[in-house]
């Protein structure tokens, strides 16, 4: 191996290293994050259904902060995951050249790189679906206490609650259909598959909140 393709390639093995083992640390802490807030949304949500009105007043404004904290958690993981997936395709690029120009004695060691990177790729690939699943999961469960709330609305807003649930059913039928896309994308139309599935669940997200304050105010 030429000493530039070496140096590239020592280079690259590094970085993959020290940039997988940051990279898996940090979203150990984000989804222990994840986990605990939704698990105290979990736990005051059960709460809120046998509460007196006094005391659910409270737990709401708490479920709202938790919610907060809970969408900016997966706001954060789902962003490091999009730049630490830009990061390895970046990588796999640049291997992948080098390999073109390689002698045969030289492509074993590159290749035993390439694979890992891809393995890397394709798992990283996987958290992020999984990932935009739990949001999806979250935001249904947003949706059925939307709609749990609407059961009591006066009859004279009837007609705009019909409305604002229609539609949160339209979007998450649409978002769901792009997560599925999404599961199905090859590499060459993954990312722009993720960019539809992304802005779908974020449309949805709106949604529901615009829902629950119209509710509300009914």
């Amino acid at each position: 191996m030429s000493p530039a393709a070496q140096e590239l390639r020592n280079k690259l093995k590094a970085e993959f290293d020290v940039g997988r083992k940051a990279f898996h640390d940090s979203m150990t802490t984000t989804q222990t994050h994840i986990d605990v807030a939704g698990a105290d949304l979990a736990r005051l949500r059960a709460n809120l259904k046998t509460q007196a009105a006094a005391t659910r007043a409270a737990t709401g404004l708490r479920v709202e902060e938790l919610t907060r904290m809970l969408d900016a958690a997966r706001d954060e993981q789902q962003g490091k995951i999009e730049d630490y997936l830009t990061t390895l395709q970046r990588d796999m690029g640049s291997l992948n050249a080098e390999l073109k120009s390689a002698t045969a004695g030289e492509r074993a060691d590159l290749e035993l790189t390439a694979k890992a990177m891809r393995k890397e790729w394709d798992s990283t690939r996987a958290a992020l679906t999984a990932s935009l699943e739990a949001e999806l999961s979250e935001l249904k469960e947003r949706i059925g206490s939307v709609r749990a709330a609407a059961a009591g609305t006066r009859e004279a807003a009837k007609t705009t609650v019909r409305t604002r649930t229609a539609d949160l059913h339209a979007k998450s039928e649409v978002a769901q259909k792009r997560l599925h896309a999404l599961k199905q994308a090859g590499e060459a139309a993954f990312n722009e598959i993720h960019h539809g599935a992304r802005a779908a669940m974020i449309d949805l997200r709106i949604a529901v909140e615009r829902a629950r304050a119209d509710i509300h105010a009914a």
